[in-house]
């Protein structure tokens, strides 16, 4: 294997890195085109890794490409947001299983990293937390997504700002359960978070149409 080759490849790898944030923390909006052109210029980095990049986030949900080769941020709609959050009910109460008393430490150390109110990001925190925690790959292949619902689906809804206190004590019952290790109390409480979240979407819906 070449050091060019290990080089595009670390390039590719750091340069889908740097978008993937500028997603997540709104600079680049669901639906907004990502010209290569002018990502490349805004990089500053060749045409070869950007394309790479985007590869990376095409497979990982953050952006799609269309037949034309042109990228765009992903942009959600309500019945494939609902579609996540039922895949992440699924996976989620699964990974409580799988957390051993070692690693439930880590989650203690991010609550007592996040004193304050929750955020968007320290709510994505808890739940990619989890994940990491199951020391299972399958399940951490899944963090793209899971950020990309907490930090910019969920805070583009207009009811999530007035339901966020009642979905933070289920985050906080939640990850308290695991580090005592009641899984079945944790469960329980992911389960009642993202049922919530589901009927907010429902209820919604119904008031739109």
């Amino acid at each position: 294997m070449s050091t060019t080759w290990r080089s595009n490849v670390s390039l590719a790898r750091e340069t889908a890195g740097l978008i993937s944030e500028r997603i997540l923390s709104g600079r680049y909006q669901p639906g907004e085109q990502l010209p290569q052109a002018w990502l490349s210029e805004q990089l500053g980095v060749s045409r070869t890794p950007l394309r790479d990049a985007l590869n990376l986030l095409e497979n990982d949900g953050m952006i799609q490409i269309d037949d034309l080769g042109r990228a765009s941020v992903t942009r959600m709609a309500s019945h494939l947001l609902k579609e996540v959050l039922a895949y992440r009910r699924i996976m989620e109460t699964g990974a409580c299983e799988l957390v051993q008393h070692g690693t439930a430490a880590q989650l203690e150390q991010l609550a007592a990293g996040n004193p304050g109110p929750w955020t968007p990001r320290s709510r994505s925190g808890f739940h990619t937390g989890l994940l990491e925690c199951s020391r299972n790959n399958q399940l951490r292949r899944s963090v793209p997504l899971v950020r990309m619902s907490e930090e910019v689906f969920l805070p583009a809804c207009a009811w999530y700002e007035e339901a966020a206190a009642s979905l933070d004590r289920h985050i906080e019952t939640s990850m308290e359960a695991i580090i005592r290790g009641s899984v079945p109390q944790a469960q329980q409480e992911l389960q009642k978070y993202f049922d919530e979240l589901l009927n907010l979407i429902d209820g919604n819906e119904r008031t739109a149409s």
